[in-house]
């Protein structure tokens, strides 16, 4: 399993190219030593997500 990192725009660019999808692990990285995983559903999750944080999503 990859995994890859992207900004929060990229991250946007990146789930529309994959159309539906049921659910994605991202692991949220703020800080060195603040991260969490969520699983997203929808594409409008994002907006719920910190603008400021590194996105790892596995491929």
């Amino acid at each position: 399993m990859k995994m890859r990192s992207f900004s929060y725009g990229g991250l946007k660019k990146y789930l529309a190219t994959l159309g539906n999808f049921e659910e994605i692990k991202i692991i949220i990285v703020e800080t060195p030593s603040r991260y969490y995983h969520i699983y997203l559903r929808q594409l409008k999750d994002l907006d719920n997500l910190p603008r400021q944080a590194i996105f790892n999503v596995a491929t």
